[in-house]
């Protein structure tokens, strides 16, 4: 049995040591002493997708010891120990599958944040069904698949949410009428990122989608600017000319192709669904002005008027002297959610914290009110924004 003492007080007991801003996270759980309950963290180390789930670590790491003090300053009773285990999915779904079963081999470990791709998340699916192990889904978009598991929860907006809003308020604010569309047909966020991107455009009677373009290559996989050109090519040369292009693609895709399409000439805005500020600047050092004027459809960002979410900030400078990316931002969202979760229930198996994850509801978030909807995935209020000077500047949201 799990003791009942949450309430009382929180030990951490971390299975490597705290991160920095660049320290390595260890593959493998360290066997561990007490009466304790194991969170998982399932995140890429290694590979293409590696400095971002660095990020989203970093903010769990945050989380969980802003959790710990506060705990400890209410009340010194002997409480729940937490430990995490870490384990490199290594940017694959492959990668992910093999360490989602390496973390359900250990006792009393019900649930796992992780992991960082919607391809992984969707491979995962039957390994949650069949072993009744709860997700927790930092930054998973594809929309629909939470409602095929009831022990997957995601706390980053599904692409039905986030894209037919951004759609319309980057429409009220660039007025473009000639578009294409470009994304990357081996990616299950991007193919459903760009189905919803496509839909709500063929709603708008004065815009007409001139062409449409894929690549194709799986997460964990980069792409060359050789892979691009030819879509690359083929939508700067239409007739009419594209007003704004639709990217739906992975990080790597993203610090590619923007870089590769401003050295071919294009003036064409760039509207990238959730194009993180990491990337902006990684493009933007990779070919200066790259990212100017690109636009994202999102969900946090640094300069939010959110009360908390300028604590996170000023902490997270704190713990690593530098401002947190959107990726942090998720990362430390899920752990608090979680936390929060883990306070309303008073048994800590699977079952009983995928119940708690259930009832979060209007729960106060560096992402403003936040709930879970019926299927498991995240409600709140999307941020539209375009970069200016290596900076995100938020739009006003446009309803429907």
């Amino acid at each position: 049995m799990y003791r009942r003492y949450f309430f009382a007080g929180i030990a951490l007991l971390f299975l490597n040591v705290a991160l920095s801003a660049c320290d390595p996270i260890s593959d493998q759980p360290e066997l561990y002493e007490g009466d304790a309950i194991l969170i998982g963290v399932a995140l890429p180390v290694t590979g293409t997708l590696g400095g971002a789930g660095q990020s989203v670590t970093r903010g769990i790491h945050l989380a969980m010891n802003e959790r710990a003090a506060g705990e400890r300053m209410i009340n010194s009773l002997r409480g729940l120990t937490i430990a995490l285990a870490f384990m490199d999915t290594e940017s694959t779904a492959a990668g992910a599958t093999q360490a989602y079963h390496g973390l359900i081999g250990f006792e009393n470990l019900p649930v796992v944040i992780g992991p960082i791709s919607s391809t992984a998340t969707e491979a995962l699916i039957p390994v949650l069904n069949k072993n009744n192990i709860v997700s927790v889904g930092p930054t998973s978009s594809k929309t629909g698949l939470s409602a095929q598991s009831s022990y997957l929860f995601r706390s980053s907006l599904t692409g039905n949410r986030i894209i037919p809003p951004g759609v319309r308020t980057a429409k009220e604010n660039l007025g473009f009428r000639n578009v294409a569309t470009l994304h990357n047909a081996g990616d299950a966020f991007s193919v459903s990122s760009n189905e919803v991107i496509t839909e709500e455009l063929r709603s708008h009677s004065d815009v007409s989608i001139v062409t449409e373009a894929s690549y194709s290559r799986p997460p964990g996989t980069a792409i060359s600017e050789a892979d691009i050109a030819g879509p690359l090519d083929a939508i700067m040369s239409t007739t009419p000319a594209v007003d704004a292009i639709f990217l739906s693609g992975l990080p790597e895709d993203q610090i590619t192709i923007l870089p590769a399409a401003y050295r071919r000439g294009n003036s064409a805005p760039f509207i990238a669904n959730l194009l993180s500020i990491l990337e902006v600047k990684t493009i933007n050092e990779i070919e200066p002005g790259a990212a100017e004027g690109a636009v994202t459809f999102h969900i946090w960002l640094a300069g939010s008027s959110n009360t908390q979410s300028q604590a996170f900030v000023r902490n997270y400078t704190q713990a690593y002297g530098v401002t947190p990316d959107d990726w942090a931002a998720r990362g430390y969202a899920s752990a608090t959610i979680l936390l929060a979760a883990l306070q309303h229930t008073f048994e800590y198996d699977s079952n009983s914290i995928r119940e708690a994850l259930a009832g979060i509801d209007n729960f106060s978030s560096i992402f403003g009110s936040f709930s879970f909807n019926d299927d498991g995935d995240a409600v709140y209020d999307p941020m539209i924004a375009v970069v200016r000077d290596n900076e995100f500047v938020p739009w006003p949201v446009v309803g429907e």
